[in-house]
């Protein structure tokens, strides 16, 4: 069961570096706007339009400011976030939280499906 399926959100790809908690200093955040909050995964690497799989850690949620910010340090001197890609969610998150979803979106302005399996995402496109 979905929140609204009538409404769009939006979600954002941030590369995060230097953050202490990252023995790679390195990784991405990809934040899904849900009501409240994004809810948030730690990717190990940009997941790219038909490629594989990459690493996808569920993290803590992010405050919705995120999904305006072109970048900023990170509070707590937490390293420093930019925004490497945006677009929009044509489907609202699940009232509780999966472990899988299949998400409608656009990517870099073309309709695509955002999966997030487990622990790993990928984005394909709609039509194969």
């Amino acid at each position: 069961m979905t929140l609204d399926s009538e409404k769009t959100y939006r979600w954002v790809l941030l590369r995060h570096i230097e953050a202490p908690d990252d023995p790679t200093r390195i990784h991405f955040d990809l934040l899904l706007e849900d009501v409240k909050v994004c809810r948030s995964w730690r990717l190990s690497k940009i997941p790219y339009l038909n490629g594989p799989f990459v690493e996808a850690i569920s993290s803590s949620s992010h405050k919705l400011e995120w999904l305006d910010i072109k970048e900023k340090a990170v509070s707590g001197d937490r390293g420093w976030a930019k925004r490497i890609k945006k677009g929009m969610l044509f489907d609202s998150l699940p009232v509780v939280e999966t472990r899988s979803l299949n998400l409608s979106a656009t990517w870099d302005e073309k309709d695509v499906i955002l999966e997030i399996n487990k622990n790993r995402c990928r984005v394909r496109t709609t039509q194969i």
